[in-house]
């Protein structure tokens, strides 16, 4: 398996993982926040909170390159990386885009 498939399955995971606990994110984030409710019952929702596993956080999803599957330097409007931008531009393969260094 190449890195560009490997690269995109692996952040279609984490997009998955990340909607699938977006809602009791919020719930548990509300439930924290409310006053009216026992302090157990909060202490719980911030020991539910803690466990979430790392990659359900919104901070740790990637946008990787369509065409290389780079998760670095990676442009958002066309979602093509900064070496792929380089290559299809120079070659004029890119309309309305230039680059002024090369």
């Amino acid at each position: 398996m190449d890195r560009k498939s490997r690269n995109v399955k692996k952040d279609l995971i984490k997009r998955k993982f990340f909607l699938k606990n977006e809602l009791k994110y919020i719930i548990l984030k509300s439930i924290i926040s409310n006053k009216n409710v026992k302090p157990i019952v909060r202490g719980f929702c911030v020991f539910k909170l803690n466990s979430f596993k790392k990659i359900s956080r919104i901070s740790n999803q990637n946008n990787p390159c369509l065409l290389t599957g780079r998760i670095g330097g990676v442009y958002k409007l066309t979602q093509i990386s900064r070496h792929s931008m380089v290559k299809f531009s120079t070659h004029g393969l890119m309309t309305n885009l230039r680059i002024s260094s090369w």
